[in-house]
């Protein structure tokens, strides 16, 4: 079972550079700052992906002045001007759960391995490895045996197609294959942002043509003579489908209606109560002068992916090249590759137009969707 790890360390670490040439076999490296690193921590000479880029270890002094010593000595001959990223871990851990997901993932016995900067992954092979298996990983500094965070879960199947982790390697094939990796360096976190950027349009846009789209419920409880109640759902997305005043004497259908439409003289009745929106998240009722609790609908808004093996929401799951080429768009377009960017912003804009048809309710139609209205059995016209 080969696992992989992407050597993606020295995109968000500090970096300086050499200030002159360094031979094989020195242990001290002439930089230009000593403000990138730690005592004690890993370094990375050179680029990633490069023949001669080696990962070394800081000694213990703290670093400072015009050069550093390291705890052994470079393998290659780095020329002035080489980059220096401070990356902190020289090492891999490999953890393995024989119970899947739901077992306990503890270090593998060799699965400690040096991260291998020469190319853009660092593989470890589990040769007792089975289906069903469950991996996860983590950074270690071999000197201060310091650890990072570990890892999502990685299964033998990989992460589902519709998942963060599947759609993030997607955009880094595309950044690969237009040439963008070579240039200005991205990091996870970004198109991370950068998917669920677009997961956020396409909620707006699904909201737009559908109102029935993702609602959720919630309860406000307002006191006897109090109009004014808060919004505590933390995925309430502004506004109200529809709302349900229930008091003492029975449930009733709310009406919305503007804050200023109230006259100050108006006289209101429970059995036909009226909402408003004041701001953001205040509901108000009228009237008010009993207790009683406001039941209500409303858009949510969809949950963030974190995880990398948080999928799609089901309805978009057939949508997923949107979701790329719009990450895709944005590392183009910071890359200064404006034209290409364009292209593929207005691919992902297309197939975004088509969601937004196919997810209109059926039982509208023509430009303007008329609501096609069935009369309830407890209705009277």
């Amino acid at each position: 079972m080969l696992i992989f790890v992407s050597n993606d360390l020295t995109i968000s670490s500090p970096k300086t550079y050499l200030s002159t040439n360094v031979s094989a076999g020195g242990s001290v490296l002439p930089w230009r700052s000593p403000a990138i690193t730690n005592a004690s921590w890993a370094i990375q000479i050179g680029n990633t992906s490069e023949a001669t880029s080696e990962i070394v270890i800081l000694g213990t002094a703290t670093p400072s002045g015009t050069a550093g010593t390291i705890t052994g000595t470079v393998a290659y001959d780095h020329p002035a001007d080489t980059p220096i990223f401070g990356i902190k871990y020289n090492q891999i851990v490999v953890e393995r759960s024989t119970a899947g997901t739901a077992g306990t993932a503890t270090p593998l016995t060799g699965g400690t391995i040096s991260i291998q900067s020469t190319g853009t992954l660092t593989y470890y092979d589990d040769t007792s490895g089975a289906v069903g298996y469950a991996y996860k990983t983590y950074f270690r500094n071999s000197v201060l045996a310091v650890n990072s965070s570990e890892s999502d879960w990685i299964t033998t199947g990989g992460f589902p197609f519709y998942s963060l982790g599947k759609m993030k390697q997607r955009v880094k094939d595309k950044l690969v294959s237009s040439g963008y990796i070579s240039g200005i360096n991205v990091d996870d976190s970004m198109i991370s942002d950068w998917i669920n950027e677009w997961l956020e349009q396409m909620q707006s846009s699904a909201i737009d043509v559908n109102e029935d789209y993702n609602l959720g419920t919630m309860a406000i409880s307002y006191a006897a003579n109090v109009e004014l109640g808060t919004v505590t759902a933390t995925d309430f997305r502004g506004g109200l489908t529809r709302a349900w005043l229930t008091d003492s004497s029975g449930t009733y259908i709310a009406k919305k209606e503007d804050s200023n439409s109230f006259s100050p003289n108006g006289v209101f009745s429970s059995t036909y109560p009226l909402f408003y929106m004041q701001g953001d998240s205040v509901i108000g009722r009228r009237p008010f002068d009993s207790a009683g609790t406001l039941v209500c609908e409303y858009p949510k808004l969809n949950t963030l992916l974190t995880s990398d093996d948080d999928v799609l929401p089901i309805t978009m799951q057939g949508y997923t090249k949107s979701f790329i080429d719009y990450a895709h768009s944005q590392a183009l377009f910071k890359d200064q590759k404006i034209q290409e960017a364009q292209a593929k912003l207005t691919e992902a804009l297309t197939m975004k137009e088509r969601f937004m048809k196919e997810i209109t309710p059926r039982n509208r139609t023509s430009a303007t969707y008329i609501d096609m209205v069935e009369m309830g059995s407890d209705e009277v016209w």
